[in-house]
């Protein structure tokens, strides 16, 4: 039972005798098993824990039965555990491991340690570490040309930052979607047109980048999987995304987000829902209004240069289509207040289309055909806390935003300036 992870010692004699632990904890092999053949003739069957580290490839010793006084495994899903020994008066401090291998691990050590029989349980042999087992495992890697790309050789399973840059990537390398521990990926120059609905064991992926790519629209994996409670940081500049969907305000923990030089003409409706947004930019594109929801947004910075902002609107329209909203209007609206998941196969077609067009009330409901629409002016310096970046001689940029009611109508004629919610 061999097991790869962070190791710290901790000798609980010290703070006794006013002393503080100098080093911190290094990559070890932690084994459990019986001692070669050749000095179990001296110790018996004893079972041992042997932690080896780069500089002791021969490895410390802990005998295990009847010697641990407590297993401290609160935190085993995230890979860390604590092992106590009576002799020595030492803490083994467990991190970065495998939650599986850990805990079969603390499972075998507290059986031992009650001195139950494990004959039957395949053991080590502590035998010294070779260099490979106890060096560092690789956390990074960075791969500029076709040249240095791992065609036959395996991406390390330690990696946790992934840059492929150039190397005319037509689609994702499937290995690499088995990567679990990776947080940052970053996909740019290359020539990717799609990416892949399953992103398998992709779930803690924190930043991606996607620049200078050939994609036509975001990847749907963003909120259909795990990535949806986990993406900070997603850059998708240089592509040609004509669209921007009404999903992507699904991703809560979204941070920053640029979508500079794509094409598409507006933001989604709901984009105020992305609470945690800090900064944006849009820069290079064909947007001459933004959506009301962006007023609720709390951005630190921004970059909406070269668009086309029309500023010559401004007022109410429409007013005659807030009638009794139709059966598709009614259904609709259901569908997008109480987030029932749908697909293309669940839906016939003109109501999935029509769902695509939703709009949302500044009172928090959606609408679709049966609205008002206005125009308004918001200055771009009461978006951000910290700096902008506008088209020279742009200080202001419209809002376009839509009404559900009568009853808002008439609240928005009242005040324009306010917002409110039921």
């Amino acid at each position: 039972m061999r097991l790869s992870c962070e190791v710290d010692v901790v000798n609980r004699l010290l703070p006794s005798h006013n002393v503080r632990k100098a080093k911190r904890g290094c990559h070890a092999q932690v084994s459990l098993g019986r001692k070669p053949a050749a000095s179990a003739s001296r110790s018996g069957s004893q079972l041992f824990l042997m932690v080896c580290t780069a500089k002791d490839r021969n490895g410390a010793k802990y005998v295990i039965k009847n010697n641990v006084s407590q297993v401290f495994a609160k935190f085993v899903n995230e890979g860390k555990a604590t092992i106590r020994f009576r002799e020595p008066e030492e803490d083994l401090c467990l991190s970065r491991a495998d939650p599986l291998q850990l805990k079969s691990l603390l499972s075998l050590v507290r059986a031992g340690a009650q001195g139950q029989d494990l004959d039957r349980v395949t053991l080590s042999s502590l035998a010294p570490a070779s260099t490979k087992q106890v060096e560092k495992p690789r956390t990074e890697l960075t791969v500029t040309s076709r040249k240095e790309y791992p065609v036959t050789s395996r991406f390390p399973a330690s990696l946790e930052v992934l840059t492929v840059h150039s190397c005319g990537m037509k689609r994702l390398d499937p290995r690499i979607l088995h990567l679990s521990r990776i947080h940052t990926l970053d996909l740019s120059l290359n020539a990717l047109t799609s990416l892949p609905d399953d992103w398998g064991r992709l779930s803690c992926v924190s930043t991606l980048i996607l620049t200078d790519n050939q994609l036509s629209e975001i990847p749907s994996a963003l909120w259909k999987s795990q990535l949806c409670e986990t993406i900070a940081v997603l850059d998708v500049r240089n592509n040609h995304i004509a669209t921007i969907p009404l999903q992507i305000c699904e991703l809560h923990k979204l941070a920053c987000l640029r979508l500079d030089n794509n094409g598409f003409d507006s933001l989604p409706p709901t984009i105020g829902k992305l609470t945690n947004l800090k900064e944006l930019a849009v820069a290079q594109n064909k947007i001459k209004v933004l959506p009301a929801g962006f007023a609720q947004l709390r951005l630190e910075n921004l970059d909406v240069s070269d668009n086309p902002f029309d500023l010559s609107v401004e007022g109410v329209t429409g007013e005659e289509r807030l009638v009794f909203p139709t059966l598709m209007e009614c259904v609709a609206r259901a569908i997008r207040k109480y987030r029932i998941p749908y697909t293309e196969e669940d839906l016939f077609p003109q109501l999935f289309h029509y769902l695509a067009a939703a709009r949302q009330c500044w009172c928090g409901n959606f609408c679709f055909t049966c609205s008002a629409r206005y125009f308004s002016h918001v200055s771009l310096r009461h978006l951000v806390s910290n700096s902008y970046s506008a088209s020279p001689g742009i200080t202001t940029a419209p809002i376009e935003g839509f009404l559900c009611s009568q009853h808002c109508l008439t609240r928005f004629k009242n005040n324009p300036r306010a917002y409110w919610r039921n």
